[in-house]
């Protein structure tokens, strides 16, 4: 399979005509010409000539199987400054063509997490199937504040053919689609009419602009052409593509074999106190001694009052803005004290401003505001502008506070996702959303080390990588709260995608605490199957001191031996079309993993969602298990013998958790 290009327009297609025809490029409603091609054995170079401006196109066969990467380069040729109003490629004109042989608009799909979840603020919901007919109106993929994976799938309805296109350098500009059968063209000429990539600069003031001479790379895009291969297996070249093109903190994080005690689930949330902590971190080194950190939530705050503790609260002098009738000895003695008991510190952190606090009453100059002037983004709230200088300065003055004054190892960093991603906002000096963000979140890991815990928090996150160039986990649903049917649910809700992205490729999911609740025994197995089998960090919450002994036991054999981020893959295909809601997963065990090298080879979980009792499972074949291996109760040490079908019979709101050993 070979690149083709001609005039502007680029092919890449199988033998049998499934890819990408006549797809162009625009720059400002415009097209390059008088390109000059140079042919290489790894792919190829042109370079045109527009009015006023360059482009550089670099063609290069993927280190994946049918796969292409392409990048673009865009030059002021000119004498005057070149403002980037638009920037696209794509389905330019009639020509191009995305091409599926024997494929039509009955069968045709689109996956994207987009399909999954709607978050756009105010509007936060989840959405189904992840796998979806491609709509006939067109659809933008990737707008909105969900942290979208950059990666869009288009395959038919029986995964014979799939076309995958990813962004691959999400440092300035961010990519999203417009993908629908409408458009340009006579109805099935071509079968999708519209099919266009959109390179923007969110939350930028103003577009990008090139002084005379000045280059700039406005996209480098992943192509992948697959044949018989399931959405959830579509993205591994991509990943594999951005594991050698960047350095995920998925891959070296502390929680691959650790975990972290939180103090907001389970009834404690915001009433805490020296005291109270002092108790619960020394309850948890001696009764769960396999915990590594201990995270303190909001609430030690000065002047917190109800609100959640935003970052106003440390105005003006961070250092000593924390609440001293709770926090007697200060904040930094309380982290002396969990760092003695054996765990490592961790703070709880929102940057968020209320708009009738001191700091932005006094500093209305400092807020991010919209392109009106309008600071109240987010109702009350709003954030601090960092491309204001003494914003910066004071933004980086609350750091220096929590990690190097007060000497936190790790961060859960909530309610900043808007910060980068709310369409309305304007960085008034320049810079867009990932720019901001990178630059943020480096500030942060400079000061907690490599080895720090770095979590990210609200919104809700669908898993796009790119926040893991710096940072260990993404909350992927909302908060447990108190653990009941209806918070599980809603927390486990539109997770699919994320659950199956290989966290020690790109960053770990976090599906909040792990613990017990006033609710009945099937639902706190459920929910710590549910921790367990996705294979994102191992969060716990919940009065340890107090609780049963039993319960200690259930915790200390979910940290056993933890061994996280490892591929998780859906055995049923309904979630994919149906509601996302998983039966079963399977996580199979590399052979380098400690998990394996125990003589585990595979834990499967088998979830009853509903509210009769049915049956889960499978024959050994389909569920990948040898009939010779050894099957066990998870959370019970039961061994089931003489099976030849695993065909659990679970009551509602119940799992079943297996480990396949030899």
């Amino acid at each position: 399979m070979k690149i083709i290009f001609d005039n502007g327009r680029w092919n890449f297609t199988t033998a049998d005509n499934a890819g990408w025809l006549n797809m162009g490029f625009e720059l400002n409603g415009q097209s390059c010409s008088n390109y000059a091609v140079s042919r290489l054995d790894c792919g190829l170079d042109a370079v045109g000539s527009g009015s006023g401006w360059g482009e550089e196109l670099q063609f290069r066969y993927g280190s994946a199987p049918d796969s292409l990467i392409v990048r673009r380069f865009i030059t002021n040729t000119g004498t005057v400054p070149l403002v980037l109003e638009s920037i696209s490629d794509g389905r330019i004109n009639d020509g191009g063509e995305i091409t599926f042989p024997g494929i039509h608009e009955y069968t045709l799909r689109c996956v994207h997490t987009a399909n999954v979840r709607t978050e756009k603020y105010p509007d936060s919901r989840p959405e189904y199937p992840y796998v979806k007919p491609v709509h006939y109106q067109p659809f933008h993929f990737g707008i909105g504040e969900g942290n979208h994976v950059p990666a869009l799938i288009i395959t038919d309805e029986d995964y014979s053919a799939a076309l995958v296109e990813g962004d691959l350098n999400q440092t300035r500009f961010e990519r999203t689609w417009w993908l629908g059968l409408d458009g340009a063209g006579e109805k099935g000429k071509p079968l999708i009419r519209t099919y266009q990539g959109i390179q923007t600069m969110p939350l930028a003031a103003a577009p990008c602009k090139l002084n005379p001479g000045e280059s700039i790379e406005v996209s480098r895009v992943f192509y992948q052409i697959l044949k018989n291969t399931h959405p959830q297996d579509a993205l591994t070249g991509y990943v594999e593509e951005l594991n050698l093109q960047h350095v995920f903190a998925g891959a070296k994080s502390p929680m691959l074999h650790g975990s972290v005690f939180c103090t907001w689930n389970y009834g404690t949330r915001y009433n805490i106190d020296e005291q109270l902590l002092a108790g619960r971190a020394r309850s948890i080194a001696e009764r769960v001694p396999e915990c590594t950190h201990f995270l303190i939530d909001d609430g030690y705050q000065a002047d917190r009052g109800k609100r959640n503790g935003p970052l106003d609260c440390f105005y003006p002098d961070p250092v000593e803005r924390y609440a001293r009738q709770k926090f007697p000895s200060g904040m930094k003695a309380m982290a002396d004290t969990i760092r003695n008991l054996g765990l490592l510190p961790c703070i709880w952190l929102s940057p968020a401003v209320y708009l009738d606090s001191p700091l932005a009453m006094e500093h209305p100059d400092w807020l991010l505001c919209d392109e009106n002037g309008d600071a109240g983004l987010l109702g009350r709230t709003t954030f601090l502008d960092p491309s204001v200088p003494e914003a910066w300065k004071f933004l980086m003055s609350v750091f220096d506070a929590l990690f190097v004054q007060w000497g936190y190892k790790g961060i859960k960093f909530d309610f900043m996702t808007h910060w980068f991603t709310l369409q309305r906002a304007r960085y008034r000096n320049g810079g867009s959303g990932p720019e901001w963000r990178d630059r943020i979140f480096h500030e942060i890991r400079k000061r907690i080390g490599e080895d720090g815990l770095f979590m990210t928090c609200i919104a809700m996150t669908m898993g796009n990588p790119f926040p893991g160039l710096n940072a260990d986990c993404y909350r992927c649903g909302c908060d447990i709260h108190d653990g009941t049917w209806a918070e599980q649910l809603k927390a486990c809700k539109a997770t699919l995608p994320q659950i199956l992205l290989e966290g020690r490729k790109t960053f770990l999911l976090n599906m909040d605490s792990a613990g017990f609740g006033s609710v009945p025994e099937n639902e706190q197995i459920f929910r710590l199957t549910w921790v367990f089998i996705t294979q994102g960090i191992i969060e716990l919450g919940g009065p340890v001191e107090s609780m049963p002994d039993r319960q200690i036991a259930l915790w200390r054999k979910l940290l056993a031996d933890v061994d996280r981020g490892h591929k998780v893959r859906c055995l049923d295909d309904n979630a994919f079309t149906g509601d996302g809601f998983p039966e079963i997963l399977k996580v199979e065990y590399p052979e380098d993993s400690i998990t394996f090298k125990r003589g585990v080879r595979a834990h499967i979980a088998f979830f009853n969602w509903e509210e009769r009792s049915k049956y889960v499972g499978g024959e050994l074949n389909y569920l990948g298990i040898d009939p010779a291996a050894k099957i066990t109760n998870f959370w019970t040490g039961e061994t089931l013998t003489n099976q030849t079908v695993i065909n659990e019979f679970l009551s509602p709101h119940t799992s079943r958790l297996i480990e396949v050993s030899i």
